[in-house]
């Protein structure tokens, strides 16, 4: 399967705790402390399915920003607004998927 960020981002995102399998003791293992570099426009690769999956259901959550709204709907990026519980809904967020996973 291939990944990629999103068409939205214009910058390198480095993302932390990233779902890997490994080999501990001739088992498969799926560690937590591993970080990856996305450059805009690169494809990557993997066969590993707890990152692909983790990939998947990771969202980015930032304060909402019209630009970065419109940004994200011009590139065909869904989003999700979501509003604050803790403030009672006077803080905007703007949830969005950061990579997309795709199969070619």
């Amino acid at each position: 399967m291939k990944y990629r960020l999103n068409k939205a981002e214009k910058v390198p995102v480095t993302l932390y705790n990233v779902a890997k399998t490994r080999e501990y003791n001739g088992k498969p293992i799926v560690t937590y402390r591993n970080q990856h570099r996305f450059v805009p426009g690169e494809v990557y690769e993997t066969d590993d399915e707890a990152m692909l999956e983790w990939f998947r259901t990771y969202k980015r959550k930032v304060r909402y920003n019209s630009d970065l709204a419109k940004t994200l709907t011009e590139a065909g990026v869904p989003f999700e607004l979501e509003m604050c519980r803790s403030c009672g809904g006077k803080v905007k967020k703007i949830s969005y998927q950061i990579i997309e996973v795709y199969d070619e």
